[in-house]
């Protein structure tokens, strides 16, 4: 699917209940205002949704009622979190069963920790893409940094599309996209570095697989449109709005985005609490006032909802 080569692609949040069970019915409306915004796919199962604290079962059952509640808007993903290749090809495929249009192969720790061969990097995906024959998006973290011919190598497995590079590193994006525009066979660079997605998209990145696509979805939407068409000061006008929002979520200690986002999310209206799977922490007082202050300059006017506009009664959520 060349579609998810380049664009936007929304990671959302899972909202719990305040005993940490998923709430499916605010999940359920908060994902259909997020692909109301028209981005190329969503994404769960991700770092941002805390996908390595959901059972298989949770996780499953998030990729079968968001597909449905999604009905064709867009694609739907499904992240792979595990720490061998048996496991990512068993759980692969059950994503794909249970409804994934396709896969963000996460880097499986420990194993990918160190210095890493790019040949391993390639047969850990070639394995996956042998047995689960559905677009693949490799996933750089900043806590596995992709060497030197890694992009060529992924390039080189038909069902790989592209790989998000959430490096959250310039010289490394710089690197990745010099590296793209020479590979035999064309995939895409997603930045993952939410601090820094237009200046990334500038750089000469196809697009984002973005965690701050949790909110602003339609605004990051038609930024990279803008990108797209050269209209580069109208982008950077949106972007000057959500940046700040944007550095706050995830500066150190970066776990805290989740929360963070998840407390922007709330002081919309979109989701009723902040709540997140313990042992993540709750808010900071310094996170709040910083994120208050934001608001305050403009970040709550309805543009900046996922959807771009305010949430219809059907999908309006009790703020608490």
């Amino acid at each position: 699917m060349e579609i998810l080569s380049s664009g936007v692609i929304a990671a959302p949040i899972i909202p719990f209940e305040s005993d940490g069970a998923i709430d499916w019915s605010t999940l359920e409306s908060y994902i259909e205002q997020v692909g109301e915004a028209g981005p190329r796919a969503v994404a769960m199962n991700m770092a941002l949704s805390e996908g390595a604290s959901l059972t298989i079962d949770e996780q499953l059952e998030v990729v079968r009622r968001c597909k449905q509640v999604l009905a064709g808007r867009c694609a739907f993903l499904s992240g792979v979190n595990v720490g061998h290749t048996a496991a990512a090809i068993e759980l692969g495929g059950r994503m794909i069963d249970a409804g994934a249009d396709g896969l963000v192969i996460f880097p499986p720790v420990p194993a990918f920790l160190g210095p890493l061969p790019v040949a391993m990097i390639a047969e850990y995906h070639a394995d996956i893409a042998r047995t689960v024959p559905v677009p693949l998006i490799a996933f750089q973290t900043n806590y596995v940094a992709y060497p030197a011919g890694s992009i060529e190598a992924l390039s080189k497995i038909p069902t790989v599309v592209a790989i998000k590079d959430a490096s959250f590193s310039v010289e490394q994006t710089l690197m990745n996209v010099k590296e793209g525009r020479t590979t035999p066979r064309k995939i895409g660079i997603l930045t993952g570095s939410d601090t820094f997605i237009l200046e990334a998209m500038l750089m000469g990145c196809d697009g984002a697989l973005i965690g701050f696509a949790a909110t602003a979805t339609a605004q990051l939407v038609r930024m990279h449109d803008l990108v797209t068409r050269g209209g580069i000061g109208e982008a950077y006008e949106i972007w000057k709005a959500l940046a700040p929002i944007a550095r706050i979520g995830w500066s150190q200690p970066l776990r805290d985005y989740r929360v963070r986002m998840k407390y922007v999310l709330m002081k919309q209206g979109v989701i009723p609490n902040m709540v997140v799977r313990k042992p993540l922490p709750n808010l900071s007082a310094g996170d709040r006032q910083a994120i208050d202050a934001a608001f305050a300059h403009g970040f709550d006017h309805p543009e900046f909802l996922p959807a771009g506009r305010a949430a219809t009664a059907k999908h309006a959520v009790a703020h608490v």
